[in-house]
């Protein structure tokens, strides 16, 4: 008996052993199996079969709540919505992942995932459709307002190259797109229209490669409205800024047709905004430009042009005058002016949701803790 006293606690302490033994043994095996079917719905994935890993990563959600590879599972399941091109859902879920697991290690590919839904979204050329400047933008402004925050918020991620092709190839799309919307008003006759759209592309767009073109067509309008100086302004612009493009060229050209500025005017200081050239020999403000002829020594004639009496005349400059017929385009494509008018009012609205929704979203990452 009392040997049996003796080898109690022995005992007792082998059961306990067993028993966490059996405890650790437990653990092992669900973090095991939750690896084992995340990686198998993994290779479903990478081999571009999400009908197969769909329900493979769902179940890996619901059996493995606890383990790293639900959120995972999370992840690639929106990856998986993206790759089918269902932009909506695929946002949805990247978007509950940020939500959801804020400090988890992947949360800059979500944010960089969320942009490139946006971004697949832009239309594309289609012969059948018109360029992609002349459609709907309102996935482009999202995506170039979602790639710009990932920038800011995640500097050293290792999509930051990807994300910044992103960024030019929207900034483009989005200039070309005002500089399409500016040149249909021109040719209704609307400059101060056209000179707004061209703002906002110099304002918001800048560092797109249509900068160039835009600003020479905003010296062009600026001539339109014989507000000279402004149109000295623009072209002195281009050429500063981009003196090797080709469009720096016939920036030249028109200074070289507007004569130089009055030396009594240059030393004028500036009040109400930059200063305004006379117009000196060149073309003189208030002049009625299809009436300035070669025997007019104030005009273009005067200038060092000969034989240049309208704007229309600069042709011969190597001068590309006259912008695109957008109106006559898009006839021919069957898109009338008041389809193209809505267009307009409807990408206003749109502006101004994308507006609020960024508002929105600023105030709810200041909330954050």
């Amino acid at each position: 008996m009392s040997d049996l006293r003796l080898y109690a606690p022995v005992a007792l302490v082998l059961a306990l052993a067993a028993c966490g033994g059996s405890q650790q043994g437990a653990a092992l095996s669900y973090g095991e199996s939750a690896r084992r079917d995340y990686e198998r719905a993994l290779a479903a994935v990478e081999d571009n079969d999400c009908l197969t890993a769909t329900p493979l990563l769902q179940n890996v959600r619901r059996e493995y709540p606890y383990s790293r590879y639900a959120a995972l599972a999370e992840l690639r399941i929106a990856d998986c919505e993206l790759s089918q091109q269902h932009y909506t859902e695929a946002i949805r879920a990247y978007r509950s992942f940020i939500r959801q697991r804020p400090t988890h290690a992947e949360i800059d590919t979500a944010n960089y995932s969320i942009a490139r839904a946006y971004y697949q979204q832009i239309p594309t050329d289609f012969f059948l459709s018109p360029p992609p400047e002349e459609r709907d933008q309102a996935a482009t402004r999202s995506a170039l307002r979602v790639v710009r925050r990932f920038l800011a918020d995640y500097p050293e991620s290792e999509h930051v190259e990807d994300a910044r092709r992103i960024e030019r190839q929207v900034l483009d799309l989005l200039a070309r797109h005002e500089l399409y919307v500016a040149s249909y008003y021109l040719n209704r006759d609307q400059p101060r229209a056209t000179i707004s759209r061209i703002q906002t592309l110099l304002s918001e767009y800048d560092g797109s490669g249509v900068v160039p073109e835009a600003l020479l067509l905003m010296g062009r309008t600026y001539l339109h409205m014989r507000e000279q100086r402004d149109a000295r302004l623009a072209f002195g612009e281009l050429v500063d800024r981009f003196p090797r493009s080709g469009y720096a060229v016939q920036a030249r050209n028109f200074l070289r047709a507007m004569g130089p500025t009055d030396p009594v005017d240059e030393g004028e200081p500036e009040e109400d905004g930059p200063r305004r050239p006379s117009g000196g020999r060149g073309i003189e403000p208030g002049t009625d430009i299809d009436d300035v002829d070669d025997s007019d020594p104030g005009g273009l004639a005067g200038s060092g042009t000969p034989g240049t009496d309208s704007l229309e005349d600069t042709s011969e400059m190597g001068i590309e005058v006259r912008g695109t017929d957008v109106e006559a385009a898009d006839i021919e494509r069957g898109r009338t002016s008041g389809a193209i008018e809505e267009d307009i009012e409807r990408e206003e609205r749109d502006r101004a949701a994308d507006q609020i929704e960024e508002d929105i979203e600023d105030q709810q990452r200041e909330e954050e803790p």
